[in-house]
């Protein structure tokens, strides 16, 4: 509400005056010539008096129309800071309701809560960086609701992080199979395949690291369906240094085996039994051609795990050892 200026005060205030003694004139007026009145006195008096209630009043109507304006914005001033404690008591048990899922859930609360911290101190940035992290984030937040119901979390193309992450955070078990066809290169395993390229060789290292400081028992199973790299020397050199660092290995030839359906013979890696990697390569143009990986998927329903496992035991039997 604002204040009125002087000026204009001053003015309301002559107008009041002027008011009272135009009606006073009009009554000294009146009285003369209606009671034809010989006492001056009396018709003064009452002139002054008929004056002073009509300015009485108008006093009076100034003073309700000021407590009228004021009582309507105490209402709204009101309404305005209702409106605002109800919207802050609604964030603060928003936030409150969200700590509390935080702390119930299987993640540890500092880095949820350093997660959030640090976005919270992210600068102003031009419009592409600020669109990227924002578009990072909505993928973070994709991938834990899909984690959070169960399912599947899908990546498309070739995927680094899944890998590394889950190796590294492996504690019991990791079971894998290795086709020719995904982790060979165009004419051999080191010819542009997983274990030369710079994320085999991060691979190995998180493996060597799990083996030596959390007794992690590492099964590879090499599933040759390119049979001419059986004989590849660059073949034998992968087992040998999968051996030294300490991971079992075994070799399954597919012509060998008898009522096992090529589709149950694909690229998966089983992490303590409950997370299923899977890469999905796509058609080879040519034979020599370097693998491409068309998508990845990390499996996490419990009954299709638990199918993984018992197919990575049967390959893992019918497999012969590999000799040096």
């Amino acid at each position: 509400m604002t204040s009125t200026p002087p000026n204009g005060r001053t003015s309301r205030f002559v107008r009041k005056v002027f008011i009272g003694l135009s009606f006073g004139a009009i009554t000294y007026t009146l009285t003369n010539i209606l009671l034809k009145e010989d006492d001056q006195l009396f018709t003064l008096g009452l002139s002054f008096f008929i004056s002073g209630v009509v300015v009485v009043i108008e006093f009076l109507h100034d003073v309700e129309r000021r407590m009228d304006a004021v009582e309507s914005a105490q209402r709204d001033n009101a309404h305005t800071i209702e409106g605002r404690i109800s919207e802050g008591i609604n964030r603060i048990n928003e936030a409150t309701e969200l700590f509390g899922l935080v702390e119930a859930s299987a993640i540890r609360t500092d880095e949820v809560t350093q997660l959030v911290r640090n976005s919270t101190k992210i600068p102003a940035q031009p419009s592409l960086v600020s669109r990227f992290v924002q578009s990072e984030i909505g993928r973070m937040s994709r991938f834990l609701m899909e984690v959070g119901r169960g399912g599947d979390a899908v990546y498309e193309g070739e995927d680094r992080d899944w890998m590394l992450g889950l190796a590294r955070n492996a504690e019991h078990t990791i079971d894998a199979t290795s086709l020719t066809t995904v982790d060979a290169g165009g004419r051999g395993f080191v010819d542009g395949g997983l274990w030369s390229s710079d994320l085999g060789q991060r691979y190995l290292d998180i493996q060597r690291d799990r083996i030596e400081n959390a007794g992690v028992t590492i099964r590879r199973l090499f599933i040759m369906d390119r049979p001419e790299l059986l004989s590849d020397p660059d073949f034998r050199q992968v087992c040998l240094y999968h051996q030294e660092l300490g991971v079992h290995i075994k070799v399954l030839d597919p012509s060998s085996i008898v009522g096992t359906p090529l589709s149950a013979l694909f690229d998966f890696i089983i992490f303590d039994g409950v997370v299923s990697y899977e890469a999905q390569p796509a058609s080879r143009i040519q034979p020599n051609s370097r693998p491409i990986i068309v998508s990845t998927r990390l499996v996490l329903q419990e009954e299709r795990v638990r199918e993984r496992i018992q197919r990575f035991e049967d390959l893992w039997r019918m497999a012969a050892d590999f000799v040096k």
